[in-house]
C-alpha cells in the first residue's frame, strides 16, 4: 500500500509559530526578525574624556570594580533569581580603605530588554550608590542594551553616553569599544586601528562580547577574519588585558602578548571581580568574588 505524506494545513502554522516569537516579542518582535545594523551610527568618533570626566588623583596602585550582565528585568527567568543588590552593595561598602574602588565598569547587558526603565533601574539602584561612596561607573554597552531600540536611553541614563570611548591615567590608556552587534565592524576597527598606533601607552581594552571565552565560541565574535585582525591590532599596540563578559562564565585566554579575562555574570552567577591595577609596573591582576 503506498504511504500518504502528511503535510498540516497552512492555518495550523501559526499555531507553531505565535507561541516561539512571543517569547521574543518582549525584547523587540521586529528586532528579533530584522535588526538595522547601526553600529556606525553609534561609534562616529572614538571620544577621548577630558580631565572632569576621568578619575584623578589616582595613587600608584589601586583597585577597580568591574561588574557585568547585570539584567535588570531578567530577575527570576531561567537561570537567574531574585536581584540582591543590597547584599552586593554592602560588600563592597565593607571593603577595606586599600581594597575600596576607585571607580567602577559595567560591561554591559544592564538592560535585559533594552526598555528605558531598566537602565534607570540600574542607574538608581546600583550606580547611584556607589557614587554615593566615591566610585563613579563608567559604562560599556551589551547585545541586551540594544533590544528595543535601547540605544537612546543607554545614551541618556549611563556616563559618559556613548560606547567608544578612551581615557588616560598615570601611564595606562583605557580603551572602551562597541562590540554590542557581535562586530566591532570596519569603521570601528579602523579608528582604533589608527589611534592605538600613535598611542605609545600600555593599554586595557573593555567591551561585552568576547574575542575568544576560553574556546566558547558561540559567544564570541562571530567573523573569525575579523576576531584575527583585532587580536593583530591588540598584539602589536602593546594591549596588556582584554576585560569582557556576555557568556556568564569566568574564564582566561591568552592570546599572545596580552590575556583576555571573560567575566562572570553579576546576576545569574552573584559575581563581580576587583582589578588591581599596578600603574608604575603597568600589570594588572584579577581577583573574582560572590556577592551571595
Amino acid at each position: 500500500m503506498k504511504r500518504k505524506t502528511f503535510f498540516p494545513p497552512l492555518f495550523l502554522f501559526p499555531l507553531f509559530i505565535i507561541p516561539s516569537a512571543c517569547k521574543y516579542y518582549s525584547y523587540g518582535l521586529e528586532e528579533f526578525f530584522y535588526r538595522e545594523n547601526t553600529l556606525d551610527k553609534r561609534i562616529d568618533t572614538l571620544t577621548e574624556l577630558n580631565e572632569t570626566q576621568i578619575p584623578q588623583n589616582l595613587p600608584d596602585e589601586y583597585t577597580v570594580l568591574v561588574i557585568t550582565d547585570i539584567h535588570f528585568g531578567g530577575e527570576n527567568r531561567e537561570k537567574n533569581g531574585a536581584r540582591k543588590d543590597g547584599t552586593f552593595l554592602k560588600k563592597i561598602q565593607a571593603l577595606s580603605e586599600s581594597e575600596k574602588p576607585e571607580f567602577c565598569i559595567c560591561l554591559g547587558d544592564v538592560a535585559e530588554h533594552g526598555l528605558d526603565s531598566e537602565f534607570r533601574d540600574f542607574a538608581n539602584d546600583i550606580v547611584k550608590p556607589l557614587e554615593d561612596m566615591g566610585i563613579k561607573t563608567y559604562n560599556v554597552i551589551g547585545n541586551h542594551d540594544l533590544y528595543n531600540s535601547g540605544w537612546p536611553s543607554f545614551k541618556k541614563h549611563l556616563n559618559p553616553g556613548t560606547s567608544f570611548y578612551h581615557f588616560k591615567t598615570q601611564n595606562f590608556s583605557w580603551y572602551f569599544l562597541d562590540s554590542a552587534s557581535c562586530s566591532l565592524g570596519n569603521s570601528q576597527l579602523t579608528k582604533l586601528r589608527r589611534k592605538m598606533k600613535e598611542d605609545d601607552a600600555p593599554k586595557l581594552v573593555f567591551m561585552h562580547v568576547p574575542l575568544y571565552a576560553d574556546g566558547l565560541f558561540y559567544f564570541t565574535m562571530q567573523n573569525s577574519a575579523e576576531r584575527n585582525q583585532i587580536i593583530s591590532v591588540f598584539n602589536k599596540n602593546n594591549v596588556k588585558a582584554v576585560i569582557d563578559g556576555h557568556t556568564h562564565i569566568q574564564s582566561v585566554s591568552n592570546l599572545g602578548n596580552f590575556d583576555e579575562y571573560t567575566m562572570a555574570g553579576y546576576l545569574e552567577k552573584r559575581a563581580y571581580t576587583l582589578l588591581r591595577i599596578n600603574e608604575r609596573n603597568a600589570t594588572v591582576k584579577c581577583a573574582y568574588y560572590l556577592y551571595d
